[in-house]
């Protein structure tokens, strides 16, 4: 292109480009997850004053949510299997769901806390990679795998390993008596 015509063309460009960047930004709403219905339709129970009625309501309700849950339409965990679920899912990328410890609590109004941040565990296997890169399983079945080399003493199968989630997504493993390394969950 030549003198003025090629700056006019890069400068039309640039802001054709640019102009979807300026537009004001507008955060998208928050939907709060609704209820089940089978779930809703139980507690409206309560609202029955006569008691035969309000009896009948829950065990036809009751009825009808148990026959959910062995259809697998409706799982209910308590909160110490929601923490081991929390801990086998410690690594890997989910969207924000409230049930993890994502996304917002049941009023919606505050966030709440990011889940597990760390872990403890015992290297059940290790292989190297070369270069002084190790894929460690732990006990639990979760492959980890160190993303810089290892300098020092390599791993063993016995050791105890903290995983902590660290800046911008990563996780830092630290092996027993070594230095801090960046690592990634593959399985």
């Amino acid at each position: 292109m030549n003198g003025k015509r090629g700056w006019i063309v890069t400068i039309s460009l640039c802001l054709i480009a640019g102009a979807p960047m300026a537009a004001p930004v507008q955060a998208a709403p928050q939907r709060q997850q609704p209820r089940p219905e089978i779930f809703t339709n139980l507690l409206q129970c309560r609202s029955i004053t006569d008691n035969a009625q309000r009896l009948a309501c829950f065990d036809q309700q009751v009825g009808a949510m148990e026959a959910a849950a062995q259809r697998d339409e409706v799982v209910v965990l308590d909160k110490s299997e929601l923490n081991k679920t929390r801990k086998t899912l410690f690594g890997f990328s989910f969207p924000k769901l409230p049930f993890l410890g994502g996304g917002d609590d049941d009023d919606g109004d505050k966030p709440q806390e990011e889940g597990v941040t760390h872990i403890d565990a015992v290297i059940a296997s290790v292989r190297s990679l070369g270069y002084g890169k190790w894929q460690i399983g732990l006990e639990d079945g979760a492959q980890w795998m160190t993303t810089e080399a290892v300098t020092g003493r390599d791993p063993k199968v016995g050791q105890k390993i903290e995983l902590k989630r660290a800046a911008m997504g990563s996780f830092m493993g630290k092996v027993e008596g070594g230095r801090a390394i960046r690592m990634k969950r593959v399985s």
